[in-house]
């Protein structure tokens, strides 16, 4: 990118969060999750880069919450902010939300998104915890057994 004259201190990397994949037959906890995408980080994200935002990958807002916020709370020695590009995560329980209704609920939408916001800001602190069991990967191993 240094290359190419970007200007890092000014870019924002707008990848994926590391997830196991949705057939992985391995259990994972939301702060295995966590760590593996600060190692990731350690190792290939330049310090000049100020912010990643990333993209929350039809995850809920529940899972991208505490996935998030475990990821801020392995970050030691990074000088990053870390957060979301909420949008999909945000946006799909508001129309869901209006679903089957009579056009827009706007109190309700009011109130959802106000909560969510309050996750968000959590989980980009490294201060959302969750229900227990949010952000795990629950593999299945009788899967692997029946492929092997």
């Amino acid at each position: 990118m240094i290359d190419h004259r970007v200007y890092m201190p000014g870019a924002t990397l707008k990848s994926n969060i590391i997830n196991p994949g949705k057939d992985c037959p391995i259990s994972y906890s939301v702060e295995d999750i966590g760590k593996a995408n600060v190692s990731v980080l350690e190792s290939t994200f330049p310090v000049a880069m100020k912010t990643a935002n990333y993209l929350s990958g039809g995850q809920s807002l529940e899972d991208a919450a505490a996935r998030l916020s475990a990821v801020n709370k392995a970050n030691k020695h990074g000088p990053w902010n870390l957060s979301f590009s909420w949008s999909a995560a945000f946006q799909l329980p508001l129309l869901e939300l209006c679903k089957g209704t009579d056009g827009l609920q706007f109190d309700a939408m009011s109130k959802l998104y106000v909560d969510e916001l309050k996750i968000a800001s959590a989980a980009s602190k490294g201060e959302w915890d969750g229900a227990p069991g949010d952000g795990d990967h629950k593999g299945d191993r009788r899967k692997r057994k029946l492929e092997e």
